[in-house]
């Protein structure tokens, strides 16, 4: 058992329950609902989140990972009011995504830590909210100042013992370049989650990450609006391979879903209207697929329930 930061306070890791590790509450960017308002409609971002997270609590859900950092607009006083209102759990991150700040650039892995685990063991935007997982992000390849990330993540690790978790871009094998500058950082990789793994069927690839101990995030299972991967169907049936060859205690599923995208264009993402189910999308498709194929609940339990709490208690 460890305490695990939640927006509400410490949250024992044995009360976890079944706990989506990659989720999102509002999709935009830093500043963005402070400077320009009118772009995310807080009052209806909030309307529409209560009945989100309602519906996933009801469905059997106790846990959200919301992963959004400061550069995908991360409102932590939102998400502690939801979880008041819903009594649904949630753990918020600290780290960056994509859109590093520039304040960052060309500073050293110890400088950032230092920022990343203030907000662990301090809090978050002058709050008490504090950060229980670190996020981070990369294209393939790995840029300059996206390395840059990996090690201050590692090095915030060390100082907290919070786990890691990243983006990876689809049809790539980049998350074993990720585990490799985690090595060279010396975290043991049982602490690091590999998001969005399932963008790709790789069995080579997935068995090697998971043979370094790293939990896959499969976590990216609707393919509305990304017609370049392969079908949510496809990819549950070859999730249920894995699955028969012994791989259950190394993989979690999530959706990767926004209750509210702020953007226009929004290419690869799913709309409310493509994905009314949001956060129970799994739960309605491919949790029942997997058990009409023959998965046992005990191995979606292991997925739903075990596995968040080893990744969180750092358990080989």
């Amino acid at each position: 058992m460890v305490n695990i930061n939640s927006v509400t306070g410490i949250l024992d890791s044995t009360k976890l329950g079944f706990t989506l590790p990659h989720e999102h509450l509002v999709d935009a960017g830093a500043g963005i609902s402070d400077t320009y308002p009118e772009l995310v409609d807080r009052d209806r971002t909030q309307e529409d989140a209560i009945g989100d997270f309602t519906r996933a609590r009801s469905a059997g859900i106790d846990t959200v990972v919301e992963v959004s950092t400061l550069d995908l607009g991360r409102d932590v006083k939102l998400m502690e009011q939801i979880s008041n209102i819903t009594g649904m759990q949630i753990v918020c991150a600290t780290g960056s995504w994509l859109d590093i700040p520039r304040s960052f650039w060309g500073r050293t892995p110890e400088f950032i830590a230092d920022l990343w685990s203030r907000e662990i063991e301090q809090g978050i935007d002058g709050t008490d909210i504090k950060a229980g997982v670190i996020k981070v992000a990369t294209e393939d390849p790995i840029t300059e100042h996206q390395e840059l990330m990996l090690r201050a993540a590692a090095r915030t690790h060390h100082r907290t013992g919070v786990p890691i978790t990243t983006h990876t871009p689809p049809l790539t094998n980049i998350g074993l370049e990720q585990i490799r500058i985690f090595e060279q950082e010396g975290v043991s990789i049982n602490n690091v989650y590999i998001g969005h793994v399932n963008n790709t069927i790789n069995r080579d690839y997935h068995v090697a990450m998971m043979e370094k101990g790293a939990y896959l995030g499969w976590d990216i299972n609707n393919s509305l609006g990304r017609p370049q991967l392969p079908s949510w169907q496809d990819r549950t049936d070859y999730l249920k391979i894995l699955l028969d060859d012994g791989y259950a205690t190394k993989i979690m599923i999530s959706q990767d879903w926004n209750v509210v995208l702020s953007r226009v264009s929004t290419p690869g993402f799913p709309t409310r209207e493509q994905n009314p189910d949001g956060y129970i999308w799994n739960i309605n498709n491919l949790i029942p697929r997997l058990i009409d194929s023959g998965t046992p609940k005990s191995v979606i339990y292991t997925m739903t329930n075990d596995n968040p709490r080893r990744y969180f208690e750092g358990c080989i």
